[in-house]
């Protein structure tokens, strides 16, 4: 199921609480009518990491972007639709993939940081998984393996590779061997 994608049209505010419900990462799109300021159709967006909405924007014809709060993309949904709303789960990153912990080869995924990373639009997260998710952040120097991120990082593996899924899913990392 993970690997296709999932029809939520049956409302975004029920989707959204199953999507967290099941833990769900994955973009969330929907083409949108009649949306209040925007000239024409547009496209709805919500990107899910573990359940939790980290980004909520809209997009018109142009490409151009709006952001738009989770509650504020609920209401367009349930005054101007339902939408078809439809969630891609996002592929792993390369560092998400079986790695060869026992043979390393001369290239190893590196990430590197390509955006700041703000805390503060990762809507729903407590501050334990802020705190976690920034100590991943800021080991990354672009120098570093992930093995050996897992090597200094206080974190159990686990957690980190999790840590970098997310960051890669938010578009501050890329990983490249």
């Amino acid at each position: 199921m993970d690997q296709e994608n999932i029809d939520a049209s049956a409302g975004l505010a029920f989707s959204l609480l199953l999507f967290e419900k099941y833990g769900k990462t994955g973009a969330l799109q929907a083409e949108m009518q009649h949306v209040p300021g925007i000239h024409g159709p547009c496209k709805g967006h919500l990107h899910l990491i573990a359940g939790k909405v980290a980004t909520s924007y809209l997009e018109d014809q142009r490409g151009q972007h709006f952001l738009i709060s989770k509650e504020q993309m609920i209401r367009l949904d349930s005054e101007k639709g339902p939408f078809e709303w439809m969630l891609t789960p996002l592929p792993a990153p390369p560092a998400a993939q079986p790695m060869a912990y026992m043979q390393p080869t001369a290239h190893e995924p590196v990430p590197r940081r390509i955006a700041a990373l703000d805390l503060d639009k990762l809507q729903g997260w407590n501050a334990m998984q802020k705190m976690m998710l920034s100590l991943i952040f800021e080991a990354i120097d672009g120098q570093r393996t992930i093995a050996e991120i897992k090597a200094i990082t206080p974190l159990k593996p686990a957690v980190i590779e999790e840590g970098l899924r997310i960051l890669f899913a938010l578009n501050v990392i890329n990983i490249s061997s």
